[in-house]
């Protein structure tokens, strides 16, 4: 399993930033390999991870033309943002999450 990672600190949150990432999100879900999404704030700071089975899934949603012309405004909403991929070696849980 590969976790994409996306933490930032926002600026603006409008009606275009609701619709592209609504759509992303959609796409995601498309996406034969997506597992998960999960999202943490800290003050100003989000991350979002978005989990995948594979690294075809991983590519297929990195490539993917709504996601990157969300990629290419970045600056209208974000004052700085982080990507980082990880693979997930193990993982378990008590179930209650």
């Amino acid at each position: 399993m590969l976790i994409a990672s996306f933490v930032f600190r926002q600026h603006t949150k409008n009606q275009d930033f609701t619709d592209l990432d609504d759509e992303i999100m959609l796409r995601a879900q498309q996406n034969p390999g997506f597992i998960k999404k999960t999202k943490w704030t800290s003050g100003e700071t989000i991350k979002v991870d978005y989990y995948f089975a594979d690294k075809e899934s991983l590519q297929l949603f990195r490539t993917d033309e709504v996601h990157r012309e969300a990629k290419k405004r970045y600056q209208e909403w974000y004052d700085g943002y982080e990507v980082e991929i990880s693979e997930v070696i193990h993982s378990f849980s008590d179930g209650k999450l």
